[in-house]
């Protein structure tokens, strides 16, 4: 990790990173619990510049919309972007860091 934000985020979000891993992962694919960590994700990244609580931030809130569309990529194409297996099981230890790595960079970009 570069920074203290970057580990702190990570210490922050490493829970929902490998739930939606899992929740994309062969033979246990659920589609609901992978949206609800998508939207936590984007919750938690909208909440860190004003310090709000995740919880309180609206799916229709200007950052929030961003910040889906901004890491639809991402998550839509996870066997490109991080080598995500579509067919066997994941290494969820190598994985999950890659994952938060592109998350954390593109939340970041939008934020600006």
């Amino acid at each position: 990790m570069d920074s203290d934000l970057e580990r702190a985020c990570w210490i922050h979000v490493s829970f929902l990173v490998t739930r939606y891993l899992l929740a994309n992962s062969h033979g246990r694919w659920d589609g609901a619990e992978k949206a609800l960590r998508h939207r936590e994700l984007c919750q938690f990244y909208a909440a860190l510049p004003c310090g709000a609580d995740p919880d309180a931030v609206s799916v229709l809130s200007p950052e929030y919309r961003a910040l889906h569309s901004a890491t639809q990529a991402l998550t839509d194409n996870l066997d490109t972007e991080i080598g995500f297996p579509l067919d066997s099981r994941p290494d969820f230890d190598r994985l999950a860091p890659l994952f938060f790595a592109k998350f954390h960079a593109l939340a970041l970009a939008v934020l600006g």
